[in-house]
């Protein structure tokens, strides 16, 4: 199991800042054609007003649902405007279109097709971020160029434990066929699965008394879903595919009087399928890369 962010950096972002930030990802939404106020990004930025100027209108314990949802969620618009506001404007309307769209809590509902493309283009921010090029004009099917080999990622957000066999072979499946399709021999692809609403299905926020005990038992909780699913996460597997990557997002807050914050934290690793040398060094080379990345 590779860890991408091992000892990773604390990225601080004043409150204000981050209000900012996400006023400008809320304006290039509606410089996209798209009025966000229609949106869950509108109702985003209720909930943030309500939680500071009232506490909320509901007990503390929704309250702090609610507003630990519109965070999680500002922080991913964010990543994504950040990573795609330079291409091409055709091109990311059709994409934000998608994204916005959907409920305003990610759990409540089995489907939510915003939620699985706003995971792709996330997915695909972190290969931006660590300087490769993607092919956006297929993002539903996201290939990545590699030093000049190119890279299938397959993504999947997965709601319950019980889907988790069945959707990594069908994305064992559906690597295997894209792979095949190229003609370059020394194509590879991956799994990347976001497991947020497995490992933390009613989205309760973390609280820790430090930065560095919240890490470690973000780290220790994916590591440990990761065990005891190994079985699962090998369905299917062929030899041009590298392993599967996992995601897991909290929101969580650190409760000490020296350095009160909020958190927003996602924690991420690869459980390699038994590879090659060849295939390790080029996994190794790349994968590292994709952890420890400034929101900003």
């Amino acid at each position: 199991m590779i860890y991408i962010d091992p000892g990773s950096d604390k990225h601080i972002i004043e409150s204000r800042q981050l209000e900012s930030e996400y006023k400008e990802a809320c304006q290039w939404i509606n410089e996209l054609g798209l009025e966000y106020k229609r949106t869950r990004f509108g109702s985003y930025e209720k909930d943030f007003d309500a939680f500071i100027k009232t506490g909320g209108l509901k007990s503390p314990t929704e309250n702090l649902k609610t507003f630990f949802n519109a965070h999680l969620e500002a922080n991913e618009l964010i990543r994504i405007k950040n990573a795609f506001d330079s291409l091409n404007s055709d091109y990311a309307f059709e994409a934000i279109k998608k994204t916005v769209s959907g409920q305003r809590f990610r759990n409540s509902c089995k489907s939510d097709y915003s939620r699985d493309f706003a995971f792709e283009l996330s997915m695909a921010s972190r290969f931006l971020k660590a300087g490769y090029e993607v092919d956006v004009r297929t993002i539903t099917d996201l290939i990545v160029d590699i030093d000049g080999r190119p890279l299938y990622v397959e993504c999947k957000r997965i709601k319950s434990a019980n889907q988790l066999e069945k959707r990594v072979r069908e994305a064992n499946e559906q690597t295997r066929k894209r792979v095949e399709s190229n003609k370059a021999s020394k194509a590879k692809s991956f799994i990347a699965l976001n497991l947020t609403d497995v490992i933390n299905p009613d989205a309760m926020p973390m609280i820790a008394s430090s930065l560095g005990y919240y890490k470690n038992a973000s780290a220790q909780t994916l590591k440990d879903f990761i065990i005891s699913k190994k079985n699962s996460l090998s369905k299917k597997k062929h030899n041009k595919c590298l392993g599967v990557f996992t995601e897991f997002t909290t929101q969580g807050f650190i409760n000490n009087p020296e350095s009160y914050a909020f958190v927003h934290l996602r924690e991420g690793n690869f459980y390699q399928y038994p590879l090659k040398d060849n295939d390790r060094q080029f996994l190794d080379s790349f994968a590292h890369k994709l952890g420890n990345q400034n929101l900003l």
